[in-house]
């Protein structure tokens, strides 16, 4: 296999291989938590900008915590930078929050305030 052919099939497997890999799999869902008969939620809507969503027992929001901020680069792939919440967890008053990347978020949930740990109990 020679000539325009060949060229044109590795052209056409380098753009397929680099369009695959600058998609990626959407998060996996985060099973929500319950406490003081709120719901406290990760909706991972988007990559740059991860929050916790506490609701009513009929779904209404009550408020939104911003946990991190994740800042993109423009010269590189937008999508490949996202980090999303992998688990939420209770730890007596407090909501304990995991990304992908392993970085352990603690929510006071009397007070609201977002402090980052160096652990995580999960």
């Amino acid at each position: 296999m020679s000539g325009p052919f060949a060229a044109m099939l590795l052209v056409s497997l380098f753009l397929l291989a680099h369009s695959a890999s600058a998609k990626r799999a959407a998060p996996k869902p985060v099973a929500p938590v319950l406490y003081r008969g709120a719901t406290y939620s990760a909706p991972n809507s988007g990559g740059t900008s991860n929050f916790v969503v506490a609701s009513d027992s009929t779904g209404k929001d009550l408020f939104r915590i911003k946990v991190f901020d994740m800042p993109i680069d423009p010269k590189h792939e937008e999508d490949a930078q996202w980090v999303f919440i992998t688990h939420l967890g209770l730890s007596g008053d407090s909501l304990v929050v995991k990304d992908e990347k392993g970085r352990c978020y603690v929510i006071n949930l009397d007070t609201r305030i977002v402090k980052r740990k160096s652990w995580c109990m999960f």
